[in-house]
């Protein structure tokens, strides 16, 4: 009887152990990604139609180039031509447009019709910076400008002076996912958005100097960090929908290096300023978003993007207005917030624990 109850306890055990062992994988994903306490929920996909208008009061001629949106994994957008004027299309810089040779007043009508689909970018072991490809750094990390009107450079993307404070932010840092993440702390701690201005935006360095700015101005504030460190980084382009209306919107777009290879994520620093820091908007594209274009490190591209409108004309008034058509939000999707996550000690501590105690019970049978 007691021979019979030692070869039970044992196979018990067996069978234990082989549990263990079949369920290892949940196990260790356990311990190197503990449950977070807190989330929240992010829409998957968005189903959208709306029609864009632009009025122009001018005096003059002058050519109007509307970007045509790209297509990639996250977006499916078609844009309708519904004011009829004579058009050609032309391949600018990685991006179509739709350009129109106008005079005087003018009056144009656009449809977007399309769907948008939310990505998260789920990266644990980033290499360092050193891993980036020379080819990339070559085409990205320097200065860019602006024109303005009188043909003056703005030095919008200006990494030199943001080397020493980005080297001190990043300190201790040793992957480019670290460094990345600790620029964006930084900036959600230490500014805030303002709206859309008038006009050319603000350079890097005054953005920083006033600790605010809107969506293009912050982007380069970050590109110019990212950049100051060796990362490449750029500004990418489009539309935002903000729950009642399509917006310009600006983020950024950049690499991580990892053992599978190179990563390219989106990154944008306005989603959550002035609110706690959740990581939202850090390797997350909500769906609620299209691309126009992403720069490419050349400010003549760059400056013809801002320049929508150019010609000679006097007195030019320009007014956009946007109907939201169709706003259809479908699925959603649970994100833990990091800050909230389990301890990897505790969790290592919780799981042996609980191997210790049922060897225990079985033992004691």
């Amino acid at each position: 009887m007691k021979k019979g109850k030692i070869i039970a306890k044992i196979a018990a055990i067996a069978v234990f152990l082989l549990l263990l062992y079949i369920f290892f994988p949940f196990i260790n994903g356990l311990i190197q990604e503990p449950p977070a306490l807190e989330g929240y929920t992010l829409t998957k996909n968005f189903e959208f139609e709306f029609k864009r208008e632009i009025n122009i009061n001018a005096v003059g001629v002058y050519t109007l180039n509307i970007t045509v949106p790209q297509r990639n994994e996250y977006q499916d957008v078609k844009i309708i031509d519904e004011s009829h004027y004579p058009k050609r299309v032309l391949q600018i810089a990685n991006r179509t447009v739709w350009s129109y040779s106008l005079s005087g007043n003018a009056h144009l009508t656009f449809r977007y019709v399309g769907n948008a689909t939310a990505k998260i970018w789920d990266i644990k072991n980033s290499l360092d910076v050193g891993s980036i490809p020379e080819k990339l750094k070559k085409q990205y990390n320097h200065r860019e400008y602006l024109l303005d009107e009188r043909n003056r450079k703005i030095w919008v993307i200006n990494p030199g002076p943001f080397r020493n404070v980005t080297l001190n932010i990043t300190k201790g840092k040793s992957s480019v996912l670290e460094k990345l993440r600790a620029i964006y702390d930084v900036m959600e701690a230490n500014f805030q958005y303002v709206t859309e201005r008038s006009g050319l935006p603000h350079d890097a360095v005054t953005t920083w100097n006033a600790g605010q700015g809107d969506c293009d101005e912050l982007s380069f504030v970050f590109v110019s960090m990212a950049r100051s460190i060796g990362i490449p980084a750029w500004v990418e382009y489009g539309y935002l929908y903000t729950s009642k209306d399509w917006e310009p919107h600006a983020w950024v777009a950049t690499v991580i290096p990892t053992q599978k290879g190179l990563i390219k994520v989106n990154i944008d620093v306005t989603t959550e300023l002035g609110r706690e820091n959740y990581g939202r908007g850090f390797l997350i594209r909500d769906p609620f978003r299209f691309t126009l274009w992403e720069e490419d490190g050349n400010s003549t591209h760059l400056t013809q993007y801002y320049r929508f409108i150019v010609g000679h004309y006097q007195e030019m008034h320009v007014q956009e207005n946007v109907e939201v058509i169709k706003a259809l939000e479908h699925g959603s999707i649970t994100i833990g917030i990091e800050s909230s996550r389990i301890p990897q000690w505790l969790m290592i501590a919780v799981i042996a624990s609980v191997v210790i105690i049922v060897l225990f019970i079985i033992i004691k049978i």
